[in-house]
């Protein structure tokens, strides 16, 4: 199917990183506590492991079809009577069978089974992207967090010290009581914010227990710092590579390997099953006239399975079928361009975030600026100290929401990275067939 040749949202900028390692993709924000995270949970989780069980299960059933179209033998011994009961025999019985896989028989059962396998290896290659992109979703609120309690703390302390001034300018009649109320109104909130911001990374650190398959969190657990961040916009990859990269798109590719396989052996199934036979019975009576006499009875032949009544069901079973296969190549369309849609949508995120993180640091620096000038003054003792403290105040609140658009920016990167596939080491590899 055709697919534009860029996305009409990736960046046009020419300094752009390196290429993006989408199998290790989380290495770019290069936090070493993340990757230590990140590898933890890949071994660790247990949904992961759940899935690659199912994967080594498909796996195990992939040479079925081709060894259900070989020679097999069976060995078989039996005690029967006669009808009068008047004599009774030992066989022992020898039998082959070779069935032959003829009219797509045989490459439409092993369509099936390699679809089966690359489902689960979707599957295997979903559950993944979806751990990676949780596990740095999840530490990124952590370093968010931590980040906003530091803050909420320095903004504690302001807010006492501005009650402490407030109460003593009240004393001296150089304020009204009321600002006596408002100022320690304000103290309880800015106590409220640590408590909250505290919450917030306990609740980060118990998700990342959860996707580590830990019984509980690790309270010593403490980001390296603020929002990490990649350096720079990967170079734009093409909208074809999400063939090869994006789960979902590998589990439609694979339903239609499978649905191609079942219409294949409907369509077999209108013609004869052929196969060769070879059988060998020996038998001995056991009981009787003639004890010990042996007698061996060997056949050789083709065998023939033809369709006769049914034939109207098995037309009928191959028209079924052959409208599965046109949904399932129709939902893979589907399933491609709704990939590209959602990469078109992550870069516009990101551009959006990018744009809000910069105007929120540049007026979290002009704040800083009036804080240190707030200060200067107050220690020359053109200002009191509640205006010092105003300024300080209002540095820390830009500064806590410079880092909020930080961490919007940094889950914007999470949403653009899975959008591209976030492949597993499995994703990409070979694959047993292509739709068409």
């Amino acid at each position: 199917m055709a697919l534009p040749a860029r996305y009409a949202q990736a960046p046009r900028e020419t300094a752009l990183g390196p290429a993006p390692d989408l199998v290790h993709w989380w290495r770019s924000f290069h936090d070493p506590v993340l990757d230590a995270l990140v590898q933890r949970a890949l071994a660790q989780n247990l949904s992961l492991k759940a899935v690659g069980e199912r994967l080594a299960a498909a796996r195990a059933l992939l040479t079925t079809p081709r060894d259900r179209h070989l020679p097999y033998a069976s060995l078989y011994t039996n005690e029967e009577p006669t009808p009068g009961s008047t004599a009774s025999y030992f066989q022992i019985g020898f039998d082959a069978i070779w069935q032959f896989g003829l009219f797509g028989r045989g490459k439409s059962e092993q369509r099936i089974a390699d679809g089966n396998a690359n489902l689960a290896v979707a599957d295997l290659d979903a559950v993944h992207a979806a751990l990676v992109a949780e596990v740095v979703r999840s530490y990124l609120d952590l370093c968010a967090a931590e980040q906003r309690a530091e803050l909420a703390v320095a903004m504690q302390h302001i807010a006492q010290r501005r009650a402490q001034l407030t109460a003593v300018r009240v004393a001296q009649h150089l304020d009204t009581p009321a600002a006596n109320s408002g100022a320690r109104a304000a103290a309880a909130e800015a106590g409220a914010a640590v408590t909250s911001a505290e919450a917030d990374a306990a609740i980060a650190r118990q998700q990342l227990a959860v996707l580590l398959s830990d019984a509980e969190p690790d309270a010593t657990l403490l980001a390296s710092g603020a929002v990490p961040l990649p350096p720079a916009l990967p170079p734009e990859l093409p909208p074809a590579d999400l063939l090869r990269t994006r789960p979902d798109v590998q589990r439609a590719e694979a339903a239609v390997l499978h649905a191609a396989g079942a219409l294949g052996i409907a369509r077999a199934n209108l013609y004869p099953r052929l196969g060769l036979g070879w059988t060998a019975t020996a038998s001995a009576q056991i009981a009787g006239s003639e004890l010990g006499r042996m007698r061996t009875i060997p056949s050789l032949g083709p065998i023939i399975n033809m369709p006769l009544f049914d034939w109207g069901l098995r037309r009928a079973q191959v028209s079924a079928d052959g409208h599965r296969l046109k949904a399932a190549v129709l939902d893979y369309r589907q399933t491609v361009l709704a990939a590209v849609g959602e990469v078109e949508q992550a870069y516009a995120a990101l551009r959006s975030a990018q744009a809000q993180a910069a105007a929120a640091q540049l007026s979290a620096q002009a704040a800083q600026q009036a804080a240190r000038a707030a200060a200067t003054r107050s220690a020359l003792g053109l200002a009191d100290g509640l205006a010092s403290s105003h300024a300080a105040d209002a540095a820390l609140r830009a500064r806590m929401a410079a880092g909020a658009a930080r961490a919007v920016e940094g889950v914007a990167w999470v949403t653009l990275y899975k959008a591209l596939g976030g492949a597993s080491p499995l994703a990409g590899g070979a694959r047993a067939a292509e739709p068409a």
